[in-house]
């Protein structure tokens, strides 16, 4: 597992650190879909393949 603390910015948004984005296949552009599990209080970002879309 890889792990970083980052800093939410005053419009929510984060920046996911470089050792996560180097495991996460993504790159400027991609859409991601961010789910938030009420059951074990966590958020979850899944990348969005080009067949979801469809």
């Amino acid at each position: 597992m890889v792990e970083d603390i980052v800093k939410v910015s005053r419009n929510f948004q984060i920046t996911i650190p470089v050792r996560i984005r180097k495991k996460f296949p993504i790159k400027e552009g991609d859409l991601v879909k961010v789910i938030y599990d009420e059951k074990d209080n966590t958020v979850r970002i899944v990348k969005i393949t080009e067949e979801e879309l469809r």
